[in-house]
């Protein structure tokens, strides 16, 4: 209590993720090239998919999980507009909620210890 570290950590967190998001917003809605339009949906799902990575694996929450990962399994079949783009998303969720998992909890991990 009273310690600076974790919000200041989270506002620089923030200020990066941001503008990430938004231009994985742009690809998916403007984009052309159907690699953008993945990788932003699985973006999108893998903050979620971070989220019930973390709830499982460290804070041992099954049912916050369990949602957070039907959040980031259904964003990209929800969002996606062909069968291809799905499951190409569905794979880059994958992928991008291990990374943010670690891109995140990481850094979180290292200041509380």
């Amino acid at each position: 209590m009273g310690s600076l570290v974790f919000p200041l950590l989270w506002i620089a967190m923030a200020c990066v993720a941001g503008p990430l998001f938004g231009i994985a917003g742009a690809w998916w809605k403007r984009s052309a090239q159907p690699w953008r339009r993945y990788v932003a949906l699985g973006a999108f799902g893998g903050l979620f998919g971070s989220e019930a990575l973390h709830s499982w694996l460290i804070l041992g929450y099954g049912s916050q999980a369990v949602a957070c990962a039907a959040v980031a399994c259904g964003l990209p079949l929800l969002l996606g507009r062909t069968a291809k783009e799905r499951a190409w998303s569905l794979a880059a969720m994958v992928v991008a909620s291990f990374a943010a998992y670690l891109a995140v909890y990481g850094p979180l991990d290292q200041v509380s210890a």
